[in-house]
């Protein structure tokens, strides 16, 4: 038996399939003249039904924040805050903190848990 521990609350879906769902996501960029909604991508092999497991949540979250910040390199609109909508609110997902935190290391939230990644 699988123990997978699942998001405290079900992030809204864009849409799933039999292999993936995809998360209702936020990007705000540093300069704040923009947001971007964009889907996070899960395996469904790391989730519960339609809930995905914190780590599965984080690791998307973390690879969407790579590649906005990849397109963006450069700019000063790389992405401060990554939300994900839950019952039709935005909770932040990720902060990144600016100059306080290094290069590559960014605040990560959720129902309550912050934890500090790099």
């Amino acid at each position: 038996m699988t123990n997978i521990q699942t998001a405290t609350a079900a992030p809204d879906l864009l849409f799933g399939t039999p292999l993936s769902i995809v998360v209702r996501a936020r990007a705000e960029f540093a300069d704040g003249s923009q947001s971007s909604d964009i889907g996070l991508v899960i395996p469904r092999q790391h989730c519960l039904g339609d809930r995905p497991s914190q780590r599965a949540l984080q690791v998307a979250a973390r690879a969407s924040l790579r590649r906005l910040n990849g397109a963006h390199a450069g700019r000063r609109s790389a992405v401060r805050r990554l939300l994900i909508c839950v019952h039709g609110e935005w909770q932040p997902l990720i902060t990144v903190d600016r100059p306080a935190v290094p290069a590559g290391h960014f605040r990560l939230s959720h129902a309550g848990l912050s934890l500090v990644a790099s």
